[in-house]
């Protein structure tokens, strides 16, 4: 039943329609993570303590450079995906989404791995200085 509602979705739905349904949950996972850095702030803020209003600030790069990072592994394969299907190939449909994920979760473990390793130079490259430097590296934590 759930195989059939896709193949109806990219082989029968017509175009507008289809990138609708499929670019919602993109844009709402988008969203979220405004939602989230925006909650942060805020609640951070009612600290009245401006070195972790800072931090918040200060990571706000890095966590968008490793969103991005990933991101790129979901349009990839996506991108994949959607050829496979309009080949009506769905073993590759499958892998691909496979590896899109194994590869999305490989890049985190190593980009959490090297900001890890290179704690200083992140935090110097972010703008951290001493005072803001132990509250940045706490919340990326």
């Amino acid at each position: 039943m759930e195989d059939a509602k896709k193949i109806q979705l990219f082989e029968q739905t017509p175009v507008p329609r289809a990138v609708a349904t499929l670019a919602v949950p993109t844009i709402l996972s988008s969203l979220v993570m405004v939602l989230y850095n925006l909650a942060d702030t805020y609640f951070v803020g009612m600290l009245n303590d401006p070195v972790q209003n800072a931090a918040v600030t200060l990571a706000a790069p890095l966590l968008l450079a490793f969103n991005a990072v990933n991101n790129l592994f979901g349009v990839g394969a996506s991108s994949m995906m959607s050829r496979a299907l309009g080949r009506r190939d769905y073993e590759t449909v499958t892998r691909c989404g496979a590896f899109g994920f194994y590869c999305a979760l490989v890049s985190a473990l190593l980009f959490s791995g090297v900001y890890t390793a290179l704690r200083p130079q992140f935090l110097q490259i972010l703008g951290a200085d001493g005072t803001t430097a132990a509250g940045t590296a706490d919340y990326l934590k």
